[in-house]
This record gives structure tokens, C-alpha cells and sequence, in this order.
């Protein structure tokens, strides 16, 4: 099989999730602070109150973030589990990692604000612990005063204000996690070597359901004794990896599309999986939802237009 193995585009990200994904480029640097070269406590003190920013993440086995425990799976250290219920989305992960490594301190807290600041870690604070197997190797809580993220070790009284050089974000907010906003959104997936077939059904529209079967040298639309080939090798590497825009945690809207026929299941079969991947795809409020594993999420419209091809659409034109 001679398949392009472009990935599908994915847009509409959520703002926390835009700003992962931009942060997940940026050239990791390990953090250095500004010591004297005195070696006294206080010094070697302040260097502990300082230091925030992870200088590697080899090793890393678990991340709590507040009641949230982000752990590395036991059975693949590729995966990491959110609260050992679901997958993490790879790319928050790694974004997570970029960020933690990109910690910098600002400066101290004012005297003048100090008390409130303090204040602050009991109104909105999170507490950031972060291990090595069984060892801790961070700990400390963050939270936000007047448009600020601060930060304070376990066992500290001095707050510092922390940022990533170059971008304007609430570090606070990023540790603030939603789980389902973490979870994988790979909906279908396939590979040009383990593609076995593909069928996209139109409840409202029968006659332009199709069947796509690979027979071990070609393609075929089964309804159709003349495919343009062209045109379904164009179409399939979409299949790479569709995935959902962001989870949407609505249960009234996704009880009334349990009510009505979907606007397309597709249903593919990779050598890979022993069960028939499935996906539901509804238009509601101008806008196209999946159903997935008992779960909604915001499908994307420029996707949505370049799959929901019709079998007329891969017709023979001359």
C-alpha cells in the first residue's frame, strides 16, 4: 500500500489548550539562578526557596497537581494515566513538561503585599508535588494575586513571583487541570500498512453510504464498479488520526443527540484492533459533535468537511 501518511489538522483548541501546545515548542532550557559564590545557609537556603523550575524530566514516575495525580503507566512508559482512569492527550503532557521546565522567579513578594499574597495560597492555591519513583524531588504551592502567580516551598514563608520568560500566562491556571480536558481525543486511527477497511453510512442518506475495502494490492468503493483512485488516495491519510477538538461536558445537549440520527457513522478496521472502531458525527447549534465512548466532544468543521465525502463524490469524472 502506497498511502501518504499526512496527519490530520486539528484546530479550535480551548485558550489553556492553545497555550500548551504553543509553549510544547519552545526550546527547553535547564534554570540557573544568580549565586554568590559564598557557599553560607542562607544562601544555600534561598537557592532551595528558589527552585521551582524541573532541570530534567527523565525519571519522573508522578505529578500531583492539587487533587489531580497525573502518573507514568506501568505497562507503557509512553502513557501517562490521569488519576489511573483515562490516557493523557500526549501533546498536554509534553507541553506540561515544557512549561515546568521554563520556570523562572521574578523577584520576591513585596513586604507591602506579602500578607495578602499569603492569603492568596489559601483562597486559590495549588499544590504542586512531583516524584522520581518514591522520592519527592518538588514540592511547593502556587496561586495568583492581582493578575500574579506566585510561588512558595513547603516550608517557607516567602512567596516569589514566578514566570515563563516570553509569554504572559497564569501558571496557577495551567496546574488548575480539568481532567476531561487532558484525556486523549484520537477518535479513529489507522496506518497505511494496517488499514483493512472503511465503511461511511448517512442514516438520512442512504444511497450516498459507501464501503472502502483495501484488497490486498488496490482500493475499492464496493457500490461503485469504477472509483477514481486518485480521489480515495487523497481521502484516507485523514484517517491517520481524526481526533475531537476538546471534550464538552454538556449532558442536556448530549442526552437530545442520543435523540436523533447522526449525520454520519463511520466505522474502520485496522489490523491492529480486534474491535471495529466507531464514530458518530451530529450537527447542533451550527457546530459538529461526536459522540465517542459515551462521551461528546467538538468536532472540527473544516475536518468534518473533508470527510464526510459521499460516494458520488469518488465517481469516475471524465
Amino acid at each position: 500500500m502506497t498511502q501518504s501518511t499526512s496527519k490530520t489538522p486539528n484546530t479550535g483548541f480551548s485558550l489553556k489548550l492553545k497555550l500548551l501546545t504553543l509553549l510544547s515548542v519552545v526550546l527547553l532550557l535547564a534554570i540557573f539562578f544568580a549565586i554568590p559564590s559564598q557557599n553560607s545557609s542562607s544562601e544555600k537556603s534561598i537557592l532551595n526557596e528558589t527552585k521551582y523550575a524541573l532541570e530534567d524530566t527523565t525519571g519522573i514516575t508522578k505529578l500531583v497537581l492539587g487533587e489531580q495525580i497525573l502518573s507514568q503507566s506501568k505497562t507503557n512508559s509512553s502513557e501517562w494515566l490521569m488519576n489511573n482512569d483515562f490516557v493523557v492527550d500526549e501533546e498536554m503532557i509534553a507541553s506540561l513538561w515544557a512549561i515546568m521546565q521554563r520556570i523562572e522567579v521574578k523577584k520576591p513578594v513585596s513586604e507591602s503585599i506579602k500578607e495578602e499574597v499569603i492569603n492568596s495560597f489559601l483562597l486559590n492555591g495549588i499544590e504542586v508535588q512531583v516524584f522520581k519513583g518514591d522520592n519527592q524531588i518538588r514540592k511547593y504551592k502556587v496561586c495568583t494575586h492581582e493578575g500574579e502567580t506566585y510561588a512558595m516551598q513547603e516550608e517557607s514563608i516567602s512567596p516569589y513571583s514566578i514566570y515563563i520568560p516570553g509569554y504572559y500566562l497564569q501558571i496557577r491556571d495551567i496546574f488548575d487541570i480539568r481532567p476531561y480536558e487532558w484525556q486523549d481525543r484520537t477518535l479513529l486511527a489507522t496506518t497505511p500498512n494496517t488499514f483493512r477497511s472503511l465503511s461511511v453510512s448517512y442514516p438520512q442518506n442512504e444511497n450516498e453510504s459507501f464501503n472502502l475495502d483495501f484488497t490486498g494490492k488496490t482500493f475499492k468503493i464496493r457500490e461503485l464498479a469504477e472509483a477514481d483512485t486518485n480521489k480515495i488516495y487523497a481521502y484516507l491519510p485523514y484517517f491517520n488520526q481524526v481526533m475531537g477538538e476538546q471534550y464538552v461536558k454538556n449532558d442536556k445537549l448530549q442526552d437530545s443527540l442520543k435523540a436523533i440520527a447522526p449525520t454520519a457513522i463511520f466505522s474502520l478496521n485496522d489490523i491492529r484492533n480486534k474491535e471495529t472502531q466507531q464514530l458518530e458525527i451530529y450537527t447542533a447549534r451550527e457546530k459538529y459533535f461526536v459522540l465517542f465512548k459515551n462521551q461528546l466532544l467538538l468536532f472540527s468543521p473544516q475536518l468534518a468537511n473533508i470527510i464526510l465525502k459521499t460516494k458520488s463524490d469518488f465517481a469516475q469524472t471524465e
